[in-house]
């Protein structure tokens, strides 16, 4: 089974044989240039340096799904032809989790018919806007189940769920995806509301504030987002989609906008749900984290157990009812991607993942 892996710590990362050797430093110790093999060019992934002793472990290619760096990485051009050769990605993240960009290997699946059905959605303003309609509608609905989950458990979330449930309806009245955004805004705002009476902490949080992030909650969210957009961005890159070409967000206002368009689904059930968990189960409170100017971060042991947390989610299963099995909340980003191909292909039209209550 593959797994991602996570580096926090100043680290060489090697090509051994057909393992990748990760070679992790001590803080005291820089990276030298005599690390590496002089004869090949090198790269340097910048940021501040993390938490770690001086170890080596030897993985095995096939066992990596990904790799997710924040901290200082050095490697160099034979071990991205190593990745590239077992088509793993690289995703990489400042110290201060802030997203920085991605290595993507040549996809092993290429389809220009995709592309040009991508391509021709997003130029046709009526197709663009049905994609667009049901990515918002997903992501309602499941803010809406998570909401209900709370109000079956005697939280008073009645006219909360009420008002959303409300605002969805006017979802399918949108004449442009700009109108859409404004209701996604409003949607995102009233649920946002309802967070404090589902926390068990006494936490600050009474709206999203993204840059920078002001409070231990903004400070989780914003992480989780960007985790979780690279997450969808491997999924994306392994079904053969174009990640440049979304139909909610534009291209051009980001940098892989259909890797936002599925996040929008997921991100209550995957990233709001692992708050939830974080924080009422008191994994996670106010003195993990540190001020630098106006902002909020982790600290470096914060960040391991919110990563092991996302990681820990998507690895749970759920009962698929059209596969009549459960699978993984991966697995179910993955089959949301197919889903949009089949979408595109009109094989189907295009219906957003949403729990059974």
């Amino acid at each position: 089974m593959k797994n991602n892996l996570y580096i926090f710590s100043n680290t060489i990362l090697r090509r051994k044989d057909n393992t990748l050797l990760v070679e992790t430093l001590p803080d005291s110790s820089p990276i030298h240039e005599a690390d590496i093999d002089e004869s090949e060019s090198e790269y340097l992934i910048s940021c501040e340096p993390a938490l770690d002793g001086n170890k080596k472990k030897y993985i095995p290619a096939e066992n990596i799904e990904s790799i997710y760096t924040f901290g200082d990485v050095r490697f160099n051009s034979r071990l991205l032809g190593f990745v590239s050769k077992h088509y793993i990605p690289i995703h990489v993240f400042s110290y201060y989790g802030k997203y920085t960009g991605s290595f993507l290997p040549k996809s092993e699946i290429s389809s220009g018919n995709i592309v040009l059905l991508q391509t021709e959605s997003y130029k046709n303003n009526y197709k663009r806007l049905i994609l667009a309609r049901k990515f918002i509608s997903g992501a309602a609905k499941n803010s809406i189940s998570n909401l209900q989950y709370y109000l079956y458990r005697n939280i008073p979330l009645d006219e909360e769920v009420s008002y959303l449930k409300n605002i969805c309806n006017e979802i399918e009245n949108v004449a442009s995806v700009g109108e859409l955004m404004g209701i996604e805004g409003n949607i995102k705002s009233s649920y946002y509301r309802c967070w404090t009476k589902i926390f068990k902490q006494d936490v600050e949080f009474t709206k999203r504030v993204k840059r920078p992030p002001d409070n231990m909650i903004n400070s989780l969210i914003s992480f989780g987002n960007v985790m979780l957009y690279s997450i969808c961005l491997n999924e994306i890159y392994r079904t053969g989609l174009l990640p440049s070409i979304g139909f909610l967000h534009s291209p051009g206002d980001n940098r892989f906008p259909l890797s936002f368009d599925i996040a929008e689904v997921f991100k209550p059930l995957i990233v709001d749900k692992t708050i939830f968990r974080v924080i009422n189960l008191d994994m996670i409170d106010e003195k993990d984290f540190f001020r630098k100017g106006d902002s909020l971060y982790m600290k470096d042991k914060t960040r391991k157990t919110f990563v092991e947390a996302i990681e820990n989610r998507l690895k749970t299963t759920v009962l698929h009812n059209e596969l009549k099995r459960h699978v993984t909340y991966k697995t179910l980003i993955r089959l949301e991607c197919y889903n949009v191909i089949k979408h595109l292909k009109s094989q189907e039209v295009y219906s957003p993942y949403i729990p059974e209550p």
